[in-house]
């Protein structure tokens, strides 16, 4: 099977948001955050902690806040030149394979470790941090992205429905 598809900045911005995020580093650093913030406010109010540090942990969440939200996928999108070419890709049992205009790349299923499927996305994970996406909005039907999922969900253990 062939789907045809360009990725769209907007989408592919989220996509990045949502993989960073999820990962467990990330949320275990924002609960440490907001303890920490809770322990801040907690401490000004019975006067053991100044004004400014809890101002100061304030500004850091919301300067860790900027950087995961907004710098990050946009740095993540404007390196990656792939985001911005029109992509053809033919999957099968045993793989599929990547093309653009530069050329083509065969990648088997056994390339990949991991699959997280989302409503705008199916993230094809190689390891935690590199991974491919294939918007679902590119298969031309709703069977088509089902008969993609059911596939996937056959070749691996680990595969992630969120919606």
């Amino acid at each position: 099977m062939q789907i045809n598809f360009q990725y769209q900045k907007p989408a592919v911005i989220n996509a990045l948001r949502f993989h960073f995020l999820n990962r467990g580093e990330i949320r275990v650093f924002s609960y440490v955050l907001i303890i920490l913030f809770v322990f801040a406010v907690g401490g000004y109010w019975i006067d053991i902690v100044s004004f400014q540090a809890v101002v100061a942990i304030v500004l850091m969440i919301v300067l860790l806040l900027l950087v995961f939200w907004y710098l990050l996928p946009a740095s993540i999108y404007k390196k990656a030149a792939t985001f911005r070419e029109s992509i053809r890709l033919q999957y099968n049992e045993e793989g599929m394979v990547i093309g653009t205009h530069v050329g083509e790349r065969h990648i088997n299923w056994t390339n990949f470790n991991n699959v997280v499927e989302t409503q705008d996305f199916f993230y094809l994970y190689r390891d935690k941090k590199s991974f491919f996406l294939i918007p679902t909005n590119a298969f031309q039907d709703d069977a088509d992205k089902l008969t993609f999922s059911h596939m996937l969900q056959q070749k691996f253990d680990h595969y992630v429905l969120k919606r």
